[in-house]
C-alpha cells in the first residue's frame, strides 16, 4: 500500500516540505536502493533549489562515489565543508574514497575527523578500524572495534560483523 496523500506534502518531518527537501528525500530513497544515478539527479535538483545547503552537496558526493565518480565526489565534499565545516559525512565520504584507493593513512585521518564530529556513529569506528588494520595497527583497530560494539544495539545485525572482526584480532567476541 502506498503512502497517504499528505505524506507527499509533509514527509517524515511532519511539516510542509520545501521543494529541495522533497528532492532530497527521494534521493535518499534512490541511494538506499543503489540507484545512484537517480539519486544524483534528484540531488542536482535539490541543490538548484537550495544552493547553500552543505548537506545536499555531501549527500551528492556519496551518491557520486556510488557511481564511481570519485573526483566529482571530492569536489562536492570539499564544497560542502566550505559551506559547513561540521559535515561529518564529508569526512566519512573522503575516508571511504581513500579506503577504496588503499590509502590507509588518508583513510584513518578522514575517519578520525568524522569521529570528532560524530562520536556516536559506529560505522565510522568500524571503517577506521578496517583502515587501521590494513595499515598494520591492529591494537588500535581492536580498540575502535570494541568501542563500536558499545555503540551498536544488541539486536542490530552489525554486531555479528563486529564479533567477526574481534575474533580476527584475537579478542573474545562481546
Amino acid at each position: 500500500m502506498g503512502q497517504p496523500a499528505w505524506y507527499e506534502r509533509f514527509g517524515r518531518i511532519g511539516r510542509r516540505l520545501s521543494v529541495a527537501e522533497r528532492y532530497y528525500e527521494r534521493a535518499l530513497y534512490y541511494y538506499q536502493k543503489g540507484k545512484y544515478d537517480l539519486a544524483v539527479a534528484d540531488l542536482d535538483a535539490a541543490i538548484q533549489n537550495e544552493p547553500k545547503n552543505a548537506e545536499l552537496y555531501v549527500a551528492r558526493g556519496l551518491a557520486l562515489l556510488g557511481e564511481n565518480r570519485a573526483e566529482d565526489a571530492d569536489d562536492d565534499f570539499a564544497y560542502g565543508l566550505v559551506l559547513d565545516p561540521t559535515q561529518w559525512l564529508a569526512y566519512y565520504g573522503r575516508g571511504m574514497r581513500a579506503f577504496a584507493a588503499e590509502q590507509w593513512g588518508a583513510a584513518v585521518d578522514a575517519f578520525s575527523r568524522a569521529q570528532r564530529l560524530a562520536p556516536d556513529r559506529p560505522e565510522i569506528y568500524l571503517y577506521r578500524a578496517a583502515a587501521l588494520h590494513r595499515a598494520g595497527q591492529t591494537e588500535e583497530a581492536r580498540s575502535d572495534t570494541e568501542y563500536a560494539q558499545t555503540l551498536i544495539p544488541a539486536n542490530d545485525k552489525r554486531r555479528k560483523l563486529v564479533s567477526r572482526w574481534l575474533a580476527a584480532f584475537g579478542a573474545p567476541p562481546g
